[in-house]
């Protein structure tokens, strides 16, 4: 039995529909895995970024402590900023790597 134009066409469209749609899925899936692997390096380099300013903000805190606290221009004030140093460096080195772990 041979096949009108119009029932091969209507045959044919059901073929062709999935695959424009397994296509269009494919793309999106490409957007979705590039996005997440932007996402990542970008989440990556800010945590990286944040981590080396603490380290800088330690060293800066406790070499400014240290001169203030021995030439006794502001004792108090040195002593505090070499506290708050130490207070830096400790969550930076301990506490900020389990923060890390937990939430990525």
């Amino acid at each position: 039995m041979c096949m009108s134009s119009a029932a091969a066409d209507a045959a044919a469209i059901p073929q062709q529909a999935p695959q424009a749609s397994l296509q269009f899925l494919a793309y999106l899936q490409g957007l979705e895995t590039s996005f997440a692997v932007n996402a990542n390096a970008i989440l990556f380099s800010v945590e990286t970024f944040a981590v080396q300013v603490g380290k800088d903000a330690v060293v800066f805190l406790i070499i400014l402590g240290v001169l203030l606290y021995f030439t006794r221009l502001s004792r108090r004030l040195g002593r505090e900023f070499m506290e708050g140093g130490a207070v830096i460096a400790v969550f930076i080195w301990f506490g900020l790597p389990y923060l890390v772990a937990a939430y990525c």
